[in-house]
């Protein structure tokens, strides 16, 4: 009993998604304890989010927000880029990999 009250002090938990490139397309999703999408708020027509209200957040989320150049509250949900299995981040300047390859490495 004791902890239904202290979760029922918690509203839903907001998740704002931003598009990388413009800025201006952005929307609000709401979200409940248990996880489920309770309200959206888009207010441009133009962002086709496939997922609708009752539907739990789930992975798949971040593959879309991925795929369509969004932002997550902020942060890149995209992994990052690998060549040969290693991160591009891990591979010094001056490397063979950075001078055979210099496109990859943009």
């Amino acid at each position: 009993m004791r902890a239904k009250l202290i979760n029922e002090g918690f509203g839903d938990t907001k998740i704002a998604f931003t598009h990388k490139i413009n800025p201006s397309l952005s929307f609000v999703v709401f979200k409940n304890l248990d996880g489920r999408i309770s309200k959206i708020e888009n207010l441009n027509p133009r962002i086709r989010f496939p997922f609708s209200v009752g539907q739990r957040i789930s992975r798949n989320i971040e593959t879309w927000a991925c795929n369509n150049n969004f932002l997550i509250d902020g942060n890149d949900p995209c992994p990052e880029h690998k060549i040969f299995g290693v991160r591009v981040s891990q591979v010094p300047q001056g490397h063979e990999w950075r001078t055979i390859f210099p496109n990859k490495f943009r």
